[in-house]
C-alpha cells in the first residue's frame, strides 16, 4: 500500500489512464499490462480510464471500481483540414500515420473535458501513439507518465518489415523523444529497455523507472489446479502432446514466429513424434496461419478468445517461443509460468526475465534444438514438473502484481511524494 504521510493518512491520487486497448476483457500482452496498471494504481485512489480505439466499449463489464469512457474511432468524423493532415503527414516532422490516426479533434475535446471533471493528479499515457493529445495533457497541470511498453525508436524491431523505411524510424524516434522530454517520469517494461532507451537518447533527463509486466497470480489458479481442455471449442484429447504459442499476429516478430512453428518446429516434431498439435492462440492471425489449417487438422488458429486459460490448461502442453525480434518483456512466458506450463525459448524470446536456462525453462537457438527441448519434456514429465515449480516460485517472487506493486510504490513516491 502507499507510504503514509506525516500525518499518518494514506494520501490519494487521482490516475487518469489513457490507453489504446478495451482495457478488459483481457485479449493480449498490451491489456494485461494496462489491467496491470490499472489494478495497482487503484490501491493509491480513484482511478478513471479513457481509451481510444474502434469498436464499441461494453463500460459495465469492468471488473473494478474504476470510471471508464471510450472513445469509438470507427464512428469518428474528422473534419477536412484533419483528414489533409492525415494525408500528408510525412511532411511533418513528428507526423506518422499511427500517431495521426488515434488523433481527431473531437477525442481531444472528450479529453480535455474529461480531465476538467475528474481533475487528475497524475496522467499515465499507453505508449507514444498518442502523442498529438500531448498538448490537452499538458494543461492539465499534473505530472505525466508514460508506459512506455516497447522502445519504439529500436531498429531491430522493423528487419523485415519493408515499409518502416529509414526516414520513417527518424520519426518514430523524433516522437518517441519528445514525448518522453515532456514527461516527469517513463516507465520501461526491464532494465534492458532502460538500458536501450538511454543509448537511443543519450541527453534525456527524464527518469526512467523499470516497472515489469505482472500477473495476477490467482487468476490463473484454476489452470494449476485442474485440467480444463474440455472447455476448448476444439476438443483436444487428453493424450495429445501439444505445442501452443500466445500472441497478437499483427505484431510482426509473433508473426514471424509463428511461421518458424508452421514450417521448421511443427513438422520435424510431427515426424519424430507424431501425435501432436499446434495452438496458435491469439487475434490477427496471418493469411500464412489460416492457409496452414486447410492442409493439417493438427494445426489450430483460435483467432482472439475471450480466455485464454483453457489453452494453458491443455494436457501435455509446452509453450514454444521461438522469437527472434522484439523488446519489452514477455507477458505470455508470464502466463505459462502462472499456469505451470513448461516453456521452451529463444533468448530472446525471455529476454528482460529474470530466468535461468535449466532452471526455470530451456533456452535453444535454433529450431532444430528447440524440437529435441520439446520432445524431451514430454519425455521427461518429471523434468518439466521441475521447471514448472521453479519457474512459477520465480514468477511469485519477481513478476506477481504484489512485486510489480513494490517497484511502482517507488516509482511514484519518487514523484508525488
Amino acid at each position: 500500500m502507499p507510504s503514509l504521510n506525516r500525518e499518518g493518512v494514506v494520501p490519494l491520487h487521482r490516475t487518469l489512464l489513457l490507453v489504446q486497448t478495451q482495457p478488459y476483457p483481457l485479449t493480449g500482452g498490451v491489456s494485461l499490462r494496462n489491467w496491470q496498471n490499472i489494478n495497482l494504481l487503484a490501491k493509491w485512489g480513484p482511478v478513471s480510464i479513457f481509451s481510444f480505439y474502434k469498436g464499441n466499449a461494453n463500460l459495465g463489464m469492468l471488473p473494478l471500481a474504476a470510471d471508464w469512457q471510450h472513445y469509438d474511432l470507427s464512428t469518428s468524423s474528422r473534419p477536412l483540414l484533419e483528414k489533409v493532415q492525415r494525408r500528408l503527414w510525412r511532411l511533418r516532422p513528428t507526423g506518422y500515420a499511427r500517431v495521426d490516426w488515434l488523433y481527431t479533434r473531437d477525442a481531444a475535446h472528450q479529453l480535455c473535458a474529461r480531465i476538467a471533471t475528474f481533475r487528475p493528479t497524475l496522467i499515465v499515457i499507453e505508449e507514444i501513439w498518442l502523442y498529438r493529445y500531448l498538448p490537452v495533457l499538458k494543461q492539465a497541470g499534473c505530472p505525466l507518465i508514460l508506459d512506455n511498453h516497447n522502445v519504439e525508436g529500436d531498429d531491430s524491431r522493423y528487419q523485415g518489415i519493408s515499409h518502416i523505411s529509414p526516414q520513417m524510424l527518424t520519426k518514430i524516434r523524433r516522437i518517441e523523444e519528445n514525448f518522453i522530454r515532456a514527461m516527469a517520469q517513463v516507465w520501461m517494461c526491464s532494465q534492458e529497455d532502460v538500458e536501450l532507451l538511454h543509448r537511443l537518447y543519450p541527453t534525456l533527463k527524464t527518469t526512467a523507472h523499470v516497472i515489469p509486466n505482472g500477473l495476477n497470480p490467482d487468476y490463473y489458479k484454476i489452470v494449476r489446479e485442474t485440467v480444463h481442455s474440455q472447455a476448448l471449442s476444439i476438443p483436444i484429447p487428453r493424450k495429445t502432446n501439444t505445442v501452443i504459442y500466445l500472441g497478437r499476429f499483427s505484431y510482426q516478430p509473433n508473426a514471424e514466429a509463428a511461421s518458424i512453428l508452421l514450417n521448421h518446429i511443427y513438422p520435424s516434431l510431427k515426424n519424430v513424434v507424431g501425435n501432436c498439435r499446434l495452438l496458435l492462440v491469439g487475434c490477427d492471425p496471418t493469411e500464412e496461419m489460416l492457409a496452414a489449417t486447410q492442409g493439417d487438422p493438427q494445426i489450430i488458429v483460435t483467432g482472439q478468445v475471450e480466455d485464454v486459460r483453457p489453452y494453458l490448461g491443455t494436457t501435455a502442453a509446452v509453450m514454444a517461443v521461438p522469437l527472434q525480434k522484439g523488446s519489452g518483456t514477455r507477458l505470455k512466458l508470464l502466463e505459462a509460468f502462472a499456469a505451470k506450463c513448461p516453456v521452451v525459448s529463444t533468448a530472446k524470446g525471455a529476454e528482460g526475465l529474470d530466468v535461468e536456462d535449466g532452471k526455470h525453462l530451456l533456452l535453444r537457438e535454433s529450431s532444430a534444438a528447440m524440437v529435441s527441448a520439446i520432445q524431451q519434456l514430454w519425455q521427461q514429465p518429471q523434468l518439466a514438473q521441475v521447471l514448472t515449480d521453479r519457474a512459477y516460485k520465480q514468477f511469485l517472487e519477481h513478476y506477481a502484481w504484489s512485486a510489480v506493486d513494490r517497484k511502482m510504490q517507488m516509482a511514484l513516491a519518487q514523484l508525488l511524494g
